[in-house]
């Protein structure tokens, strides 16, 4: 066995370790682990010595090595138990030939803006190597910028067009795709290529290109061309790959990738540009032009760990990333992670929230109006796009919990039991109020996936759902602290063009789909809505410059100043404060500094403190706010991100401030309660006619006895017992410690629910000025996202209280 414990890496972790027990309380457990260690390796050596052999099989001898994270002893390759591949064979000479040459090479994996990094490995198509090493040398150079401490080098907001990326490639039912592997790694280890599920050969000899294969098996500087002919008949969709040649040392650190089967005749275009797409080679984001039904975006989003379980990434001064995060008390922050990026809330956002301004707020963990727009994956899409999901596994250590938030972002347990009646683009043309009740396979919106596992979520109703809502859909892992640790992004969907100069975020240029060219404009200011009539699905309003607005007519006369106030927060300056970090520190979620010049509404002044995920072009200055000319509704995002600063409430508290702007009494006043149903027409959250539920809801702080005392044994009591309660319940639950359980309230399919929710919590959080903070997130449910998901995701407003 090999004796690192005097590398300096090693030396490095070890003091790094000692500083973080002795801050946690536990100055003794370092040694107290190193003493058990050197107990576990000489124990170890011990057997190995021995040589016993008392019994015959392939993991016998394995004793402690095994129970000592000796797993990799299992991935020794037997013909008895090789891992399931389709029989196939040569392609026919009349398949169409699509060819891939990849090459297995070690990298720099930075996993966000703030540079935290490890070293890894990745496979690559061998013609984008330079801008895979161009990208990595834009990392380096950005962790040593003195001049810039927030230099992002050559990570994006989202991962938009990146190459140092998980590599996903595609080809067609029918295809024959080739296959060419080149072992490029530094450290000598053998490497190969095996999709799940394919029937790969060896093109030289038509053997099955498996492990028990030895040419299937490259050699440093080597390479070995395979084939797959896929069958017309094959299933469509994701499917993972790895290397089986030093298999968890490999993966662990980044070498997986996913292949995607395609409907026949499809193209894969580049989503990013402008003009007519161009087809691209591989990427996590596609256009697929289908060629067997509507086109559709694709999104491959992969899920893996950083490592084993005891690997640490490093910032970008080279020290270890902390086991536990200080701040927010998850494990291993920056370890989780989605297509090689990883946004923990605490070490980096939160930590530098609290150097500028003395507090850090959790609850603002995945704002990017707090800390800027996501490094990790962020699909993108137009309203009403038909879309797909390929949730891959690229990982080797624990199971993970697909869940994208939106209520309606469903899909069907069995994808492929109801072909006839396919579910991912009923809303193409309009928002579905009434969807299908029953299906043949029930519809989910949580899907775990074991490592190497992959799953096809055709999404119900597709971009914007099927309310039809522009806003930002978070998806993360539903394991708490994996989310909290960076395993998160989410999807933002537009309703106006993101080309040019009427860009409302820092992404780049995103194409149409080739069927639905022509269906987005592009963004208009205010003023240029005066004179025209704009159209909800069939309600229409007539804009006007000056006047009295007239809701009442038919249709509607509503003044431009009027139309604008009803879609943006009331104006102001939070905490009555004029400069930047005054408006910060305040922490006054009740309004929004943005003003009027003439007939044109204009953003805050864009934030000027210094951060590596927005850098504004005209800080300090105020930007137009940009509307859908068709429509008239704000387009999303509208809000520009300001570092540290907490998000403002929705207009007026409206729990649906983009679906249901208009709420109004009889005499055209605005209503301090929720729209009536069908209020705002055919695009009305609610839809006309709908029943309705009211529910009061607080939560409380209850003494909770979990389980009664028995003999001299007391009762189990949580102290600090916390539930949701109906206020009407509220005197009997606080009497009766019988009922204090999970809250349930009911309504029925097609209703449309209405709750208050209030929090009677005592606020004593010390680091988050004594705030805290609840919120309150449903599933199954349709609702507008800005305002009633919960959680504060993207450019969404405050939802926590």
């Amino acid at each position: 066995m090999v004796d690192n414990s005097n590398e300096p890496w090693a030396q490095q972790l070890k003091g790094q370790t000692i500083v973080e027990d002795a801050i946690s309380g536990r100055a003794n457990r370092s040694a107290l682990v190193e003493l058990q260690h050197n107990r576990l390796m000489e124990q170890m050596a011990r057997q190995v010595e021995a040589g016993q052999v008392t019994n015959t099989g392939l993991f016998n001898g394995m004793s402690t090595m095994h129970q000592y994270d000796g797993q990799g002893y299992l991935l020794a390759s037997q013909p008895g138990v090789e891992p399931v591949a389709t029989s196939g064979g040569r392609c026919p000479s009349t398949a169409p030939v699509r060819k891939y040459d990849i090459s297995a090479i070690n990298v720099e994996i930075t996993l966000n803006q703030w540079l935290d990094f490890y070293p890894g490995y990745m496979y690559v198509l061998t013609e984008n190597i330079e801008k895979v090493r161009a990208e990595e040398a834009k990392n380096a150079k950005a962790r040593e910028n003195e001049k810039d401490q927030y230099d992002p080098g050559a990570v994006t907001n989202g991962i938009q067009g990146d190459y140092i990326q998980p590599l996903v490639i595609r080809g067609n039912q029918g295809d024959c795709v080739k296959v060419a592997l080149r072992n490029q790694l530094e450290g000598g280890e053998a490497v190969s290529l095996h999709i799940h599920g394919s029937s790969m050969v060896i093109s030289a000899t038509g053997k099955p290109a498996t492990t028990t294969n030895p040419d299937a098996i490259v050699a440093k500087g080597k390479s070995v061309d395979m084939e797959w002919y896929i069958h017309p008949n094959t299933q469509e969709g994701g499917r993972q790959f790895h290397s089986f040649s030093n298999d968890r040392e490999l993966t662990v650190l980044g070498m997986f990738g996913t292949f995607v089967v395609e409907p026949k005749g499809s193209r894969y275009l580049d989503p990013i540009g402008t003009g007519e797409p161009t087809e691209m080679r591989s990427g996590w984001q596609a256009i697929i032009q289908n060629g067997a039904g509507p086109d559709f975006r694709e999104f491959v989003i992969i899920y893996h760990e950083v490592g084993d379980e005891a690997f640490r990434p490093v910032n970008k001064k080279g020290d270890f990333l902390p086991q536990r995060d200080p701040l927010t008390d998850t494990y291993r922050p920056g370890g989780r992670a989605l297509n090689y990026r990883s946004e923990p809330f605490g070490i980096n956002n939160m930590h530098v929230q609290h150097e500028y301004f003395g507090f850090e707020d959790e609850s603002m963990g995945y704002s990017s109006y707090t800390f800027g727009d996501a490094p990790t994956t962020i699909p993108r899409s137009y309203l009403g796009d038909p879309a797909k999901f390929r949730l891959v596994h690229g990982g080797s250590e624990v199971f993970h919990s697909h869940h994208p938030h939106g209520g309606t972002i469903r899909w069907l347990r069995s994808p492929r039991s109801s072909d006839e009646m396919p579910l991912w683009f009923t809303a193409k043309n309009g928002p579905v109020k009434y969807p299908v009740v029953r299906t043949k396979s029930d519809r989910v919106d949580v899907q775990v996936i074991g490592p190497s596992e992959a799953f096809d979520l055709d999404t119900e109703c597709g971009s914007g759902l099927c309310q039809q809502l522009a806003g930002d859909f978070l998806f993360h892992c539903h394991v708490a602290h994996h989310y909290v640790s960076g395993m998160w992004g989410y999807w933002r969907v537009y309703n106006t063009m993101q080309q040019g100069e009427f860009h409302t975020d820092v992404m780049p240029d995103l194409r149409e789909l080739p069927d639905r060219k022509g269906r987005m404009k592009f963004g208009a200011t205010s003023d240029k809505l005066i004179g025209k009539t704009v159209d909800w699905f069939g309600k229409t309003f007539q804009i006007v410059e000056k006047g009295k607005t007239n809701w009442k007519g038919n249709p509607a006369i509503v003044t431009i100043k009027d139309w604008v106030e009803m879609q943006l927060p009331t104006q102001g300056k939070p905490g009555h404060k004029d400069d930047e970090a005054g408006q910060i520190k305040s922490y006054d979620a009740t309004v929004l500094d943005w003003a009027w010049k003439g007939n044109t509404a204009t953003t805050e002044k864009e934030s000027t403190i210094a951060n590596p995920k927005y850098k504004s072009k005209t800080p300090g200055e105020r930007q137009p706010i940009l509307f859908e000319p068709t429509t008239g509704k704000v387009s999303w995002p509208h809000l520009r991100p300001h570092f540290g600063k907490r998000v403002m409430f929705s207009p007026n508290h409206n729990p649906a401030p983009w679906l249901e702007m208009i709420h109004q009494n009889e005499d055209g006043s605005r209503s301090v309660d929720p729209a009536r149903p069908g209020e705002n027409g055919v695009w009305s959250l609610c839809p006309e006619n709908a029943g309705r539920k009211y529910y009061n809801l607080h939560f409380i702080n209850v003494p909770i006895e979990i389980s009664k005392g028995e003999g001299k044994e007391p009762p189990i009591v949580d102290k600090l017992g916390l539930i949701y309660v109906l206020h009407e319940e509220e005197e009997a639950v606080r009497k009766n410690n019988d009922l204090r359980y999970p809250l349930v309230f009911r309504a029925s399919v097609y209703d449309c629910v209405d709750w208050t929710l209030t929090s009677e919590w005592l606020d004593d959080d010390f680091t988050n000025f004594q705030s805290s903070k609840i919120n309150l997130h449903p599933h199954f449910l349709q609702f507008d996202n800005q305002s009633t998901d919960g959680v504060i995701t993207g450019m969404s407003y405050e939802q926590s209280i």
